[in-house]
């Protein structure tokens, strides 16, 4: 079982052990920035974000090479996605080109606003030769 910690906004907010985080909105800072920031447990290799604004509507799938992150579906030039690694990334993790190494997946909002909503965030991915859900 994986842990995802989420923090949006200024401020922290710690999720359950699971693998998706659900109904979350993600707030503001004080500067009018709004993001949503997933800790992952470890670091996996992030195949796929997906973003659904309701239990059957995908809003924005996000796929993730090597190299970076590309957003298929609505309003996705208002957006970002990052896939990041805080502390050190391990040496002997095998060269891939169909997902990114990261720990932390960032979400930003370009327009400054009060935030931006979330139903659900799934975050698919593998780990050594397994894919799935992390």
């Amino acid at each position: 079982s994986s842990g995802i910690n989420a923090e949006y906004g200024d401020s922290n907010s710690s999720a359950e052990s699971a693998r998706r985080r659900s109904e979350r909105d993600a707030a503001a800072d004080q500067d009018g920035n709004s993001w949503l920031r997933l800790t992952l447990d470890k670091v996996h290799c992030v195949r796929q974000v997906i973003w659904y604004v309701s239990a059957t509507t995908t809003w924005q799938t996000w796929t993730c090479s090597n190299t970076q992150c590309t957003c298929t579906g609505s309003g996705c030039s208002d957006f970002s996605l990052t896939v990041s690694t805080t502390g050190t990334l391990t040496d002997n993790l095998p060269t891939v080109t169909d997902c990114k190494y990261g720990n932390t997946v960032q979400v930003n909002y370009k327009v400054k606003s009060d935030g931006f909503d979330i139903y659900e965030i799934a975050v698919l991915g593998r780990q050594g030769e397994q894919r799935g859900f992390i």
